[in-house]
């Protein structure tokens, strides 16, 4: 089994490039106490965006988001302010706006918090107030069979053998460079810009302070070797090299990896990637099942696309329902502390993919 780079949208071949350099950004923004950065914009370049993108200024300049979206065109989704905030994030995703970041020249990106028309989801549980399909049968239900695992990424481990096999690992907090590296490494500096990624290690650092909590999600090759610190350990040192196209998957070695946040009990993916072939499918099966395990009961997957309708049983939900939702959703601000506290309790450690998926045949 080799790694691959083929949808990779860099040009050095490497799985995770610069990993050394993502180790030391995540290092930073888990370690220092303000992480807030504001772009450093000439006012008219200000005032040119900001006739199309409503200005965000302060957090409360968010209740009214909806409202000035229309205002500014009925067709619009995006917000705009030169501010990156951890405290401006948790706000926007505690009102159902999802954090993003636009690039408006060169390599200068702003926050550009986003209110989708219609949001893409799929229940994890029954009996779900305003969501838009009745709750009963598949429709609008995550069904991990659908993505059609390849049975090679689902075999028991053996340590005989040495069989590859692999284990999910969820807030474990020596992967998140690891992560947002493989990201880097597929998608390149896209909306997940380096001041937005700060504010979400921070977060993920400092989860005590939010009621949003960040998640980070690992896949990865099955180590043998006995015990949990020399496992951790053996883990941790496969990730200081940058591994190539075609490189043999080795163990410890990560193959897919998401980044996410809860709200309530809401599940919202932000972004993901892989580097072994089925690997995707792999993640995206095992995301849901965790999930589900731990009491999700929607998981938010942003803007609709075919393979989230076909493979996830995602249904639209519009925008003033989808903020009635999430209003409700996260109401009881211990729900999404209780689901972070299982995360960690049952699948910081890892979790064998195999067992997590077959029995939820």
């Amino acid at each position: 089994m080799r790694h691959t780079t083929k949808h990779h949208n860099n040009e050095s071949g490497k799985v995770t490039p610069c990993m050394a350099q993502m180790v030391k950004e995540v290092l930073d923004s888990s370690t220092r106490n303000n992480v807030r950065t504001v772009v450093p914009l000439p006012p008219r370049a200000v005032q040119i965006i900001s006739q199309r993108f409503p200005l965000v200024l302060s957090c409360t300049d968010l209740d009214s988001f909806s409202a000035r979206l229309q205002s500014v065109s009925g067709d619009e989704e995006f917000g705009f302010s030169v501010v990156f905030d951890p405290v401006l994030v948790e706000h926007s995703c505690q009102r159902g706006i999802f954090p993003m970041a636009l690039k408006v020249h060169e390599d200068i990106f702003v926050y550009a918090p986003k209110l989708h028309r219609g949001r893409s989801v799929t229940r994890l549980a029954n009996d779900i107030k305003w969501f838009p399909v009745k709750c009963n049968g598949d429709e609008g239900r995550f069904v991990g069979t659908r993505l059609k695992v390849p049975k090679k990424l689902l075999r028991e481990p053996n340590s005989v053998g040495r069989t590859p096999s692999f284990s999910v690992f969820v807030n474990r907090a020596s992967d998140m460079a690891s992560v947002l590296a493989l990201i880097h490494a597929q998608h390149g500096e896209n909306w997940l810009c380096k001041q937005l990624r700060a504010c979400m290690v921070h977060m993920f650092a400092n989860m005590e302070r939010y009621r949003t909590k960040v998640v980070v999600i690992a896949v990865r090759r099955h180590c043998y070797d006995s015990g949990e610190m020399k496992h951790n350990s053996h883990c941790q040192q496969g990730d200081t090299h940058d591994r190539a196209h075609n490189d043999m998957v080795m163990e410890g070695d990560l193959v897919a990896g998401e980044i996410g946040f809860i709200v309530g009990d809401i599940y919202c993916s932000a972004t993901g990637a892989y580097s072994v072939s089925g690997a995707g499918a792999l993640q995206l099966a095992v995301t849901g099942e965790v999930m589900r395990t731990v009491g999700c009961t929607i998981w938010d997957l942003g803007m609709s696309m075919p393979y989230k309708d076909d493979m996830l049983g995602c249904v639209p939900l519009q925008r003033e329902d989808w903020i009635k939702l999430v209003l409700e959703r996260a109401a009881d601000p211990t729900l999404a502390e209780c689901i972070e506290r299982q995360l960690r309790e049952r699948y910081a450690t890892g979790a064998p993919v195999r067992q997590l998926l077959v029995s939820s045949v």
